[in-house]
């Protein structure tokens, strides 16, 4: 019993580079949100220069990562245009701040990882530990959006894959734990539709930054450029551009808004939690990121496949959908290698 155990999550036997990967998980370890920063962007980094010793084991290639990655480094110039002096722009520091080196080697320890990588699922076992400093602060917080999205992923994977008795008797049973536990989830669930609905409407009008002569929001000058222009060619010309152009561009990841926080003016509520990565992913850098990123997902769904590592895709999808995890580093960092050993079993299993 034991062999074929371990015949299943050893063999092929994992080479140096998966060892490698696998020690990713300990970001949950390194003190303070610096390190843990620095850590992913300089492990990628190590993962790709020993990528470059090996043949790739995978074809993989991801277009709206592609497109994400160079959006979101347009964006660090675009941003960048209060800054002074001008050499300050492309300092390593800000760059981080942009969050242009967290999209990029993310994607880079994705696609790496899913090319070269021999045999990672002994990663399944280190998962548990590496989640066990997130699950105390949630028990402390009392959190029930991870234990939601596991159980609903579950439930969808049961029906997805046509198991579907066991799908009604998993549903049942969450229905049964959500009507024992309704009060409690109302509470905990009760901002989350307001703070969607003010992510959404920041995504396509936020206010305008000014220094002493300069309208310094891109957008703002877009629209302002594209008024004058029209103008001047159509005199009758009598519409107005409206600033909501300056959505394109997005926020930017600097101190201009808040990374954890939002305000929300609705039943006293104030600033609240975020509470969705994806919907402030597209506030800071425009809602054509979101759409790569959703691209990207559905992808990640039909390579997957209909196999158990897509519960563990679906799972981190929702968690991000409704929680606000990808801008903590530790937690980022766990995410990032879940979705990663999920989409590369799903490529194993259909590809090779």
């Amino acid at each position: 019993m034991l062999r074929r155990f371990l015949k299943i999550f050893f063999i092929p036997r994992p080479t140096l580079f998966d060892l490698c990967v696998g020690l990713f998980i300990l970001i949950p370890w390194i003190k303070g949100d610096s390190g843990r920063s620095i850590f992913i962007v300089f492990y990628s980094a190590f993962l790709v220069c020993l990528s470059m010793t090996m043949r790739p084991k995978r074809q993989y290639k991801s277009l709206p990562l592609s497109l994400l990655a160079i959006w979101s480094l347009i964006n660090v110039f675009i941003h960048s245009c209060d800054l002074s002096p001008y050499i300050f722009h492309y300092k390593n520091y800000y760059l981080m701040i942009e969050g242009f080196l967290f999209i990029l080697f993310g994607v880079l320890f994705l696609t790496t990882v899913v090319k070269y990588s021999t045999n990672i699922k002994f990663v399944f076992f280190l998962i548990p530990v590496a989640l066990w400093p997130w699950y105390k602060g949630l028990v402390r917080i009392g959190s029930a959006t991870p234990l939601a999205a596991l159980g609903i992923a579950i439930v969808l994977y049961l029906f997805l894959s046509k198991r579907l008795r066991w799908g009604i008797v998993a549903s049942l049973w969450g229905i049964t734990g959500m009507v024992l536990n309704w009060p409690w989830l109302c509470m905990k669930f009760r901002c989350r539709p307001y703070v969607m609905g003010q992510l959404l409407k920041n995504m396509f009008y936020h206010p305008v930054r000014k220094d002493a002569i300069n309208i310094l929001d891109p957008g703002i000058q877009l629209s302002s450029f594209l008024q004058k222009f029209l103008e001047s060619k159509f005199p009758n010309f009598d519409a107005v551009i409206k600033p909501w152009t300056a959505s394109i561009w997005g926020t930017g990841f600097s101190d201009y808004v808040n990374k954890t926080y939002t305000w929300v003016d609705r039943r006293n509520f104030g600033w609240v939690h975020r509470q969705n990565d994806l919907l402030s992913l597209g506030e800071f850098i425009g809602p054509i990121a979101l759409m790569f990123v959703v691209w990207f997902i559905i992808n990640s769904f039909r390579q997957i496949g209909i196999q158990p590592a897509l519960i563990a895709f679906m799972a981190v999808v929702l968690i991000c959908s409704f929680q606000l995890t990808m801008f903590d580093p530790g937690e980022a960092g766990v995410m990032l290698m879940i979705g990663t050993l999920a989409l590369t079993e799903g490529i194993k299993r259909r590809f090779m």
